[in-house]
């Protein structure tokens, strides 16, 4: 049987990228891991299902369009898109690049290089995610989760559900006036069971053409 805390996850991939491609994951990925928060958690506020950054990430995905690079600077609260442009990889052309990412119970890294026609490998960037979820306690977790339930329901009552809202507005308007240790992780919680109920309050989860997922008000 293995240990736990021993056991690591490796993940590894191979893609044809251009430098801007590279630029892109790079700022997305220090981005999202200096916010703390998961692949999860910003696809949720980005509007979209929970493993579309992760697919990003992991390569199975290539590529962002300038509607994801709106939508996720809006979800780190980056003031502009300036910031996500990183191109630190000079090439005119395509590149061959390979993605290693190794995961155990207390950190994630990820590795890029790049291939050389030569044979040559060269390292790109490489970075450390902490995995802190291994770190909260389920009481913790359990009082959080509560507390975005309660707040839920108070704005419930009120007219923000009256027209539908984005998850970005939602988490923002929580987190203005709960605990600095609420996650989107949360919320997202706290709306799908919302969703899921056969009585009220409830709400429903909508598609926007320009925000994604969005939730309004169940009246009947």
């Amino acid at each position: 049987m293995k240990n736990k805390h021993n056991y690591q996850a490796v993940i590894s991939a191979k893609a044809t990228l251009s430098s801007v491609n590279v630029g892109l994951l790079y700022s997305f990925m220090i981005k999202r891991i200096a916010k703390g928060y998961s692949t999860s958690e910003v696809s949720f506020l980005m509007g979209h299902h929970t493993d579309y950054i992760k697919q990003k990430e992991e390569l199975i995905s290539i590529g962002f369009t300038f509607e994801d690079m709106h939508c996720f600077r809006q979800a780190v609260e980056e003031k502009s898109l300036t910031g996500l442009i990183s191109n630190f990889e000079d090439l005119k052309t395509m590149g061959s690049y390979q993605l290693l990412k190794t995961s155990d119970p207390i950190k994630t890294e990820i590795k890029m290089i790049r291939f050389e026609k030569d044979g040559r490998e060269i390292p790109i960037f490489h970075l450390v995610e902490n995995n802190k979820m291994e770190n909260h306690s389920k009481i913790s977790e359990q009082q959080i989760a509560a507390e975005v339930t309660a707040k839920l329901n108070v704005l419930f009552e009120g007219q923000m559900f009256y027209k539908p809202q984005s998850p970005l507005q939602i988490y923002q308007e929580c987190r203005n006036t709960l605990s600095e240790t609420l996650a989107p992780r949360h919320l997202q919680a706290a709306l799908l069971t919302l969703t899921k109920k056969k009585d009220f309050p409830k709400l429903k989860r909508i598609k926007s053409k320009d925000h994604g997922s969005m939730y309004e008000k169940v009246f009947d």
